[in-house]
């Protein structure tokens, strides 16, 4: 577990942080002054994340914390499912799952997120409604593999994944079998002419990354873009110029949109 010791004014900032980067749990804990401590997950290989973080938030003091097995997967006890509309369920891999015409099921593992966060839902709505059944699908930042899988089992499309961190792929193989589709990892190259592509990453990779991503589509082709605020939005979309918006949906202070490339 890492805790992040944080000031009480930016605690909320960095709440969100960490929910966007995909982990499963945020604990808030009591510390002295005007500082809380907020404890999470990020896996046994967590540079990355937490470079990130502390270049966010440099002011931030980060330390490893040594939790027992079964207090740090409490988590799992409240876990609960997630509507995407009135026929999808996001469900945890452990909880009886309601009834529902689609059922992705989800086992996150340590380090990603069961799909129950705000921008995983809004992106999903959004695929959902524009997706061609068959189509060939990228999901850039795929975590626990729960956008692809969704489209893959719903819309029968063709999905490729890809994540920068070491396990992913080995949690988007559990995450498979246990909704019985396949998706193919890609290790570097992304110039699908897929038609559509996810990318639910956080506002400055979408911007750093558009070049990636807008090849990943053929021309008129669709990209998903989720992980930003409300107020990056207009930012982000300067990156992708070129670009036609079709459709966005905001909740929570979080927004999502898609594009068609043209």
């Amino acid at each position: 577990m890492l805790d992040f010791l944080v000031s009480t004014t930016e605690s909320e900032l960095l709440a969100d942080l960490l929910w966007s980067l995909g982990v499963v749990a945020v604990e808030e804990r009591e510390a002295s002054g005007d500082f809380v401590t907020l404890r999470t997950s990020m896996g046994q290989d967590h540079s990355v994340s937490r470079d990130f973080v502390q270049e966010t938030f440099p002011s931030v003091r980060i330390t490893v914390a040594h939790i027992d097995r079964s207090v740090a997967d409490t988590w799992r006890i409240h876990a609960v499912p997630t509507w995407i509309n009135i026929e999808v369920v996001l469900c945890p891999a452990w909880v009886t799952s309601p009834d529902a015409t689609h059922i992705i099921r989800i086992e996150p593992a340590d380090t990603f997120g069961l799909g129950n966060h705000t921008t995983t839902v809004l992106a999903l709505q959004l695929g959902l409604r524009h997706c061609k059944r068959d189509s060939r699908v990228f999901d850039f930042g795929c975590g626990s593999g729960v956008l692809a899988i969704a489209v893959t089992k719903i819309l029968q499309c063709e999905s490729f994944v890809f994540d920068i961190a070491h396990n992913a792929r080995e949690v988007v193989n559990v995450n498979n079998e246990l909704n019985n589709v396949n998706t193919t990892w890609l290790n570097d190259s992304f110039y699908l002419s897929a038609d559509l592509v996810f990318a639910n990453i956080l506002a400055p990779v979408l911007i750093a990354e558009s070049t990636t991503i807008k090849g990943s589509v053929h021309e008129s082709g669709l990209i998903v873009l989720s992980g930003m605020r409300d107020g990056q939005v207009q930012q982000v979309l300067l990156s992708y110029s070129e670009c036609l918006e079709l459709e966005r949906e905001s909740r929570d202070g979080w927004t999502a949109v898609i594009l068609r490339k043209m």
